[in-house]
């Protein structure tokens, strides 16, 4: 084994899924080239954010939320510290300070700061019962409320409506409040929509669409922002809806403050290459706090590929050889699924910029299932599914591989069982 003097120190900042799962793989795949050293602001490191709505649908315990083994990592010389947040970086000297003041030095750092719930822009947000869906803490905030408590989601997204599920599931009753005019309007049409709202509104969930909030309105007599209490969000079409709680889904910002502090190139998120190189050539970035080719990312697919391509990319440097065999990051298309149990829907590709003539759709409101192809020059461009959701993984190889199903255009809606015995298709050349 290679001594710890010829070892790198290779610090990650951040200790959620992406940072956590860096540190177990190269602890797996480079421990003999680096050091390694886990920050994280939160007490709890390695657990599963997206399970957090599954949590609070009391649908799994929090053991069964951990993402990587973390007491086995430090057995085997993690270097993990917790509840204690990188405030500074002296690029110079290659020197981090935590909260704590304590002095950390490293030689490669990378940047898993992920991200942070959205603010309502323009809104008057700071009391004490407005919070967001993000960590364990807010599952701890929600595990505190009284029983029936009247609760306002403000968001159709995907966290939005897996918040409000789970609310439900506890008894609580909830608005959900969404601008556009149907729930999850970037994955989903209006068909699709209305069949899922129909279904989530069967479980107690009210909806308020079309309308964004104008503000929250409080009650009299609040110091301070922990006494400020919020009873109700009234809406841009003038509708009050009373609350005891508010919770802000509206989506995440990449967390970039340190890094802005720092000196990195910044733009909506850290800037990277293709090899999860940030414009410092000894700091790298990965997860939701990057920004490649003017995209973020907030879904996991897109950051477990980061992950690959920056595990190649420090095991090769830790080796002083080229990146000639490391599969640089590309954009590539990632489905979309909606974590709430005994609701199936799949979604892949821009479905709003397709043109909606150039489309095949098959209803089936007996059973509940919904299915929209659109088809551009014999190729399959995006996918809605509702209810089976079977030839998802089917109709996203088709998308992935460009294959052409011109001569598959009157079976290919019912799926890949009745295209199966015919040839197979051509790919493009």
């Amino acid at each position: 084994m290679a001594s710890s003097a010829k070892r790198q120190k290779l610090v990650i900042i951040g200790a959620g899924m992406a940072g956590s799962k860096l540190a177990s793989t190269l602890m797996a795949k480079a421990k003999n080239s680096y050091d390694i050293t886990l920050i994280g602001e939160e007490i709890q490191a390695g657990y599963n954010r997206i399970m957090l709505s599954s949590l609070l649908a009391n649908e799994l315990s929090f053991n069964e939320m951990q993402f990587v083994d973390i007491n086995a990592l430090k057995l085997a010389g993690l270097m993990l510290i917790t509840g204690d947040a990188v405030i500074d970086i002296c690029i110079k000297a290659k020197q981090l300070t935590l909260t704590s003041q304590k002095k950390i030095s490293y030689d490669k750092l990378v940047f898993a700061t992920g991200s942070r719930a959205s603010v309502l822009p323009g809104i008057d947000s700071d009391a004490g019962n407005v919070m967001s869906f993000r960590n364990l803490q807010d599952i701890s905030k929600i595990d505190s409320l009284p029983a029936l408590t009247n609760v306002c989601v403000i968001g159709g997204g995907l966290l939005g409506l897996e918040a409000a599920v789970g609310l439900v599931k506890r008894g609580h009753k909830v608005t959900l409040i969404h601008r556009s005019s149907h729930i999850l309007n970037r994955q989903l049409d209006i068909t699709a929509a209305a069949m899922l709202e129909e279904t989530l509104a069967g479980m107690g969930i009210q909806f308020c669409l079309g309308s964004a909030p104008k503000k929250l309105n409080y009650l009299d007599g609040a110091l301070n922002r922990q006494s400020k209490t919020v009873n109700s969000v009234e809406l841009e079409s003038g509708l009050l809806i009373a609350t005891e709680l508010v919770i802000v889904a509206t989506g995440i910002t990449p967390e970039v403050n340190l890094a802005n502090r720092v000196g990195l190139d910044v733009n909506k998120a850290i800037i990277v290459n293709s090899l999860m190189e940030t414009s410092d050539e000894h700091i790298y970035a990965l997860g939701e706090c990057t920004e490649f080719e003017n995209k973020t990312f907030g879904l996991v697919a897109p950051i477990w590929q980061q992950l690959d391509t920056l595990v190649a990319v420090l095991k090769e440097t830790s080796k002083c050889k080229s990146f000639d065999t490391v599969n640089n990051f590309t954009i590539k298309p990632v489905p979309t699924k909606l974590k709430v149990s005994g609701i199936n829907l799949f979604s892949v590709g821009d479905i709003n910029s397709q043109d909606e003539s150039k489309c095949i759709t098959l209803i089936d409101r007996t059973h509940q299932n919904y299915r929209k192809l659109f088809v551009v020059n014999g190729l399959l461009k995006a996918v809605i599914l509702y209810g089976d959701v079977s030839d998802g993984n089917w109709y996203f190889e088709l998308i992935q591989n460009q294959t052409y199903i011109s001569d598959k255009l009157d079976l290919i809606i019912f799926g890949e069982a009745y295209c199966s015995s015919n040839k197979d298709m051509a790919l493009v050349a």
